[in-house]
């Protein structure tokens, strides 16, 4: 009896905080972009919003390709060069983003909640390796002897669940958007292809379907984009790319946090709370990642910073998110099964 009125009573707390959380009449919004509506600049705040939407609301919008939805299968090393030498001589980044979404009531100091509900990508993706003299991916000195590139083409099964990699090697796909972030501070012009502080190009494969990521706000709406949709990647994305795709639908529900204060992104999926570090050297990438994990655990789960540093040691793992976008990420695995209060 004891037992089933704390579940009684744990269930109407929860769904408490979900009504504090959220606006009572929050809407739904569809967002669909050609490649020729994509923006393809530079992260910055003076980009003009494309969609106005209140706390609360979703919005179920879609993706393009990479280079200005030019990217296809079937292309070759030399032409896909040529594309992306062209896109960068123009001014433009090598992302089509969909955005910036404009969320009322969102200030500088908040925190934007991005609830990940659905992710549909298409039915195709392509995977390449840069030659040599580009000193690209992780192997950028050329040591893995890539002389003249590579790039595959690949279509997806009839249920987009997996795809064959070549006879005798089927791969799951776990679709994701390597790229969601906010605004930089004013003033700032980042490149597209750089995770930081804003989080942007964190190509950090845990943010699936189901998951949430949390971002701190430093303009006022915030000013959300996304781009680069991966129909797989491993952590590392060591040859540049993982699998290259775009959505045909990402459903998100985008709540201000007026309750919360970050530096850097974090993310929550069912099992665990991620810490993130980025940075332009790995081992610094790890050490904020770190610093970050402890202090997420010394402030929300009642133990001392000194405790909070041991138990990274001893249940939280560390993970390469990727090491070929200028900043190289490290992220944090805080399992939730541990804490059993």
């Amino acid at each position: 009896m004891f037992m089933k009125k704390f579940l009684l009573l744990s269930l109407l707390c929860m769904l408490l905080v979900l009504l504090i959380a959220v606006p009572s009449e929050s809407k739904v919004h569809t967002f669909k972009i050609t490649p020729e509506q994509a923006y393809n600049g530079w992260w910055e705040s003076t980009i003009p919003p494309v969609l106005t939407i209140d706390n609360g609301d979703t919005v179920i919008f879609n993706t393009v390709m990479l280079f200005e939805g030019k990217l296809r299968p079937g292309m070759t090393i030399p032409e896909l060069l040529k594309l992306r030498d062209d896109i960068v001589a123009s001014g433009n980044g090598v992302y089509a983003f969909t955005g910036p979404f404009f969320i009322n009531d969102a200030e500088p100091g908040d925190v934007l909640e991005v609830r990940i509900k659905r992710i549909v990508p298409t039915d195709h993706g392509v995977a390449y390796i840069y030659p040599d003299e580009r000193k690209a991916g992780g192997l950028p000195d050329g040591s893995g002897s890539f002389k003249d590139g590579w790039f595959g083409s690949f279509y997806f099964s009839e249920d987009r669940k997996s795809f064959e990699f070549k006879p005798g090697v089927t791969i799951p796909l776990s679709p994701f958007l390597g790229t969601m972030g906010v605004s930089p501070k004013p003033g700032e012009r980042r490149p597209p292809a750089v995770p930081d502080y804003f989080a942007g190009n964190m190509d950090n494969k845990e943010l699936v379907a189901g998951t949430t990521l949390y971002l701190p706000i430093n303009v006022p709406g915030a000013l959300f984009m996304a781009a680069d949709a991966h129909a797989v990647q491993a952590d590392g994305e060591v040859c540049i790319t993982g699998m290259e795709t775009y959505m045909e639908e990402v459903e998100a529900e985008f709540i201000v946090r007026k309750d919360m204060k970050l530096n850097l992104p974090i993310a929550e999926t069912p099992t665990h709370w991620i810490t993130m570090g980025f940075h332009e050297d790995l081992g610094e990438a790890m050490r904020i990642a770190l610093r970050e994990a402890i202090h997420f655990l010394a402030t929300t789960k009642d133990m001392s910073r000194e405790e909070a540093f041991a138990l990274c040691s001893m249940a939280v793992d560390f993970r390469v998110t990727q090491i070929v976008d200028g900043n190289k990420g490290i992220h944090g695995m805080i399992p939730k099964s541990i804490f059993t209060k």
